[in-house]
């Protein structure tokens, strides 16, 4: 593994300056969204680190804030370089004086503009949460994205200035004891990029809601259709195992979505006679390795050659991304896995996000169903239960998605109950399969939070909730997305709803003045069926 180097300060040399030039051009070919021009004038002063314009060190116009408090252990802020890399680089390593920080002021910007922050990062070793954070034009960015560790990795952002005119500040902040590096810093005009013009026409979305699991083999088929999905990925990309899957999936009716990470002609267009290929899985979390947007939509445009309007797939990790990659698929599937440690809405929360950037058709979601044995050491002590498994499930659907898998087989074959309990939901949403086809409306029933917990872990409700509209039918969801009772009212029936019905428990709930009174347990969902309009 590459290995970090400590300069010693006051050794900064003009010497390296080519090798800080070959790195500049390496970043370049990373894609920006700018369109093809002129390069736009770096606004970054001395990115190559050049010279020693301080007494500690530091490269010529770049600083940090003079912090020294007596018995706590200072930050350390050096120059390095890294084994088989050129260039230099500056390692923050982050103290109990919250000081690991370096600076450089930011001239001529002007305001409500994009602007293309790139940069090269580097870290030793990757611990899940410790992440360098970006200060610029008034807000904190985590760079989250950054997953590679034991070589650079080159990070681009594409940042709105705002109300900032003129002067500002680009701050580097590493606040973990670890050390984290930064290189060849630019700023630059972002230009608009021709976006590549996507409707659902252009593409052979599912006639149907998939409903499908990750990491499956040829042996698995079987159990998993007799388990209710419609779907499967699988991650094996040999050709060979890619002809049996397809093979199997068409015999039992399951949707085959293969792994197919670099193009393959042959297999290709074998596939494509397939009626059960639900598209192509291109990619894994590429944000967190920064591939190139045009790489996977290179290889996206050689698999509509062969098959015009295939579905690609895409799974991603950080919703703020998805702008980023957005012409290179046409399906992003989330995967945020917050169980233990984190809220149930992290998955809602990066749906909404990716929202932002794709219409919400072109997102599915991906559910947590591992945990324990080897995930212990990356953060995932146990796997869900059944009532956390549910609670994402439609959590999921309250906030739109167009399709679910699970995440993964073999995790969860491993763990007998967690297996059966996830049959279980699986058999629920073949129940609703009519129902997932309708899209979310627009609910006009106001939420009434009663209970001493009543807000999820931003401060909304506790309770997300959605309503689906076939004709006089309607569909209510509510989930409780903490893991504390909540009581609730749901406001605004119409007379002619004297009651509403659970789908599953043909429980009623009264209609009394217009609205209905809830109690739901941690993680509860329930799912309501009513006739209005009739």
């Amino acid at each position: 593994m590459p290995l970090l180097r400590q300069i010693r300060p006051g050794s900064f040399s003009r010497s390296l300056r080519v090798s800080l030039i070959i790195i500049g051009v390496w970043l370049s070919c990373f894609p920006s969204p700018g369109v093809a021009g002129a390069i736009k004038p770096n606004l970054v002063p001395n990115p190559e680190f050049r010279g020693s314009g301080e007494e500690n060190g530091l490269p010529e116009g770049w600083h940090r804030d003079d912090r020294k408090i007596p018995e706590v252990a200072p930050s350390r802020v050096f120059p390095c370089t890294v084994t088989g890399h050129p260039g230099k680089l500056l390692a923050l390593e982050g103290g109990p004086d919250r000081n690991g920080r370096v600076w450089c002021r930011i001239s001529n910007i002007r305001p409500h503009t994009d602007y293309l922050l790139e940069f090269a990062a580097y870290r030793p070793k990757f611990t899940n949460g410790v992440y360098l954070e970006v200060e610029i034009f008034g807000r904190r960015h985590l760079i989250n994205q950054h997953f590679s560790y034991g070589r650079i990795q080159p990070i681009l952002m594409r940042i709105n200035s705002g109300t900032t005119r003129g002067m500002t500040r680009l701050v580097m902040n590493n606040p973990h004891q670890e050390v984290l590096a930064f290189g060849s810093p630019s700023l630059r005009l972002a230009e608009v990029k021709a976006r590549e013009a996507w409707t659902a026409e252009s593409v052979r979305l599912p006639s149907f809601f998939p409903v499908g699991i990750f990491a499956a083999a040829p042996d698995d088929l079987a159990a998993i259709r007799a388990a209710g999905f419609n779907a499967v990925q699988s991650y094996d990309s040999r050709p060979d195992i890619i002809r049996k899957m397809a093979a199997a999936c068409n015999k039992l009716g399951l949707k085959f979505l293969p792994n197919f990470r670099a193009y393959q002609a042959d297999i290709s267009r074998d596939l494509g006679d397939n009626p059960e290929l639900l598209g192509f899985y291109i990619e894994d979390e590429p944000e967190g390795r920064s591939i190139p947007p045009e790489k996977i939509q290179a290889l996206k445009e050689s698999l509509k050659h062969d098959h015009p309007g295939v579905l690609t797939a895409v799974a991603m990790l950080r919703p703020q991304m998805v702008e980023a990659y957005r012409d290179t698929a046409d399906v992003f599937m989330l995967d945020p896995y917050p169980v233990p440690d984190m809220p149930m809405t992290w998955l809602s929360d990066s749906l909404e996000e990716a929202a932002r950037h794709v219409p919400k058709e072109r997102l599915w979601a991906v559910i947590q169903a591992f945990g324990g044995g080897e995930n212990i050491k990356d953060g995932w002590p146990r796997p869900p239960t059944c009532q956390e498994m549910r609670c994402l499930t439609y959590l999921s659907m309250v906030h739109g998605v167009h399709g679910v898998f699970y995440f993964s087989y073999p995790e969860v074959r491993k763990d007998a109950a967690t297996w059966e309990e996830l049959q279980k939901i699986v058999g629920e949403l073949r129940q609703l399969k009519t129902w997932l086809m309708f899209p979310n409306e627009t609910t006009a029933f106001p939420l009434e939070m009663t209970s001493p917990f009543r807000a999820d872990a931003n401060g909304r409700p506790a309770v997300h909730l959605c309503q689906k509209r076939r004709g006089v039918e309607n569909l209510l969801i509510m989930v409780n997305v903490i893991d504390r009772p909540v009581s609730f009212l749901i406001h605004g029936f119409p007379p002619q709803v004297p009651w509403l019905t659970e789908i599953f428990q043909q429980k009623k709930s009264v209609v009394d003045n217009g609205n209905i009174r809830e109690e739901l347990g941690p993680y509860e969902v329930r799912i309501y069926r009513f006739r209005q309009g009739d």
